[in-house]
């Protein structure tokens, strides 16, 4: 079995890393990662993980992180994650977010690939919650209040659609 975990120098992609090769040692691990990220969290990792340098909104590099790592199970934990960030910076968080799952997405199907995929999503989904709504429930209504929330309701909905459309 061999997984890929996008984002892999973040702080659960790492914390994933750590599990899977300490629970599931027969998992071939593989990991993206960006030129300039910090690899302070995965330091321990060198020689037990195959890092694949990717930038997701670059469809030929995230198509050649799949060619190499044909994985089984892909874990999507690569985002522009700092809501503040979003704030200032909203172009760039849709465009890692969302064109980066797209990409991903495309990738797996032009190589003919079917992993399971999971995605990452976050409560800043539901945005405005009314005092009668809590505690949240998946079926509370998206009501997302900054571009970072935006862009991880257009990831929970791509998720969805590539999933009815494809399988």
């Amino acid at each position: 079995m061999r997984a890929l975990i996008t984002g892999i120098t973040g702080f659960a992609g790492s914390h994933l890393a750590d599990f899977l090769l300490a629970e599931h040692p027969e998992v071939e691990v593989f990991g993206t990662y960006r030129w300039r990220s910090r690899r302070d969290n995965i330091e321990h990792l060198d020689g037990k993980v195959t890092l694949l340098e990717t930038d997701l909104r670059d469809y030929v590099s995230v198509h050649a992180a799949l060619a190499r790592s044909r994985p089984d199970a892909v874990f999507h934990l690569a985002a522009q994650s700092f809501v503040p960030t979003s704030w200032s910076a909203p172009s760039e968080t849709l465009s890692s977010n969302v064109i980066g799952q797209t990409n991903l997405f495309e990738a797996v199907r032009a190589l003919g690939l079917d992993p399971a995929i999971q995605l990452a999503c976050s409560s800043e989904e539901y945005g405005l919650v009314l005092p009668h709504e809590t505690p949240i429930k998946e079926s509370n209504p998206l009501r997302p209040l900054s571009p970072y929330a935006v862009s991880k309701v257009a990831q929970d909905y791509l998720g969805y659609q590539y999933f009815q459309s494809y399988g």
